[in-house]
């Protein structure tokens, strides 16, 4: 199990609860197209269009977001996935075949999974030589 996966576990990333929180035009667009697909694609599927990553920093590991215009580390992409409102990828996906009914189970899967897409980019994605400012952690 992964240091991001046991931080979150120890209560790490939090979140806003659901009840009281207004999703975004892009997220209920997100959510109504997730029902159709299976709970690690409607993952993906979310992540690439809250962040649409297009490279990864030449040194250090962080990835360019162009829909957010900045360079993210991953605990700074997992906070955000995770706790965001504007985002909250465990709340767009919860309608999704396969997703589990209990909130917390939900989102270790999300968790899990954005910890396998993290992997998947850094090794995928071309490098591109970052400007002159640090990555965000």
């Amino acid at each position: 199990m992964s240091l991001k996966i046991r931080a979150t576990r120890a209560g790490m990333i939090q979140s806003t609860p659901w009840a009281t929180r207004v999703p975004s035009v892009r997220q209920r667009l997100l959510r109504r197209r997730s029902r159709r697909l299976p709970l690690k694609s409607a993952i993906r599927f979310a992540v690439d269009v809250c962040f649409r990553f297009d490279y990864r920093a030449v040194r250090g590991p962080s990835l360019w977001s162009k829909t957010e215009r900045v360079w993210l580390g991953s605990n700074t992409f997992l906070h955000w996935a995770m706790c965001l409102e504007d985002i909250d990828i465990p709340w767009t996906v919860a309608t999704a075949p396969g997703a589990p009914k209990d909130v917390e189970q939900l989102r270790e899967e999300v968790l899990t999974e954005l910890v396998a897409y993290w992997d998947d980019r850094m090794t995928a994605l071309p490098k591109r030589e970052q400007p002159n400012w640090l990555p965000l952690p």
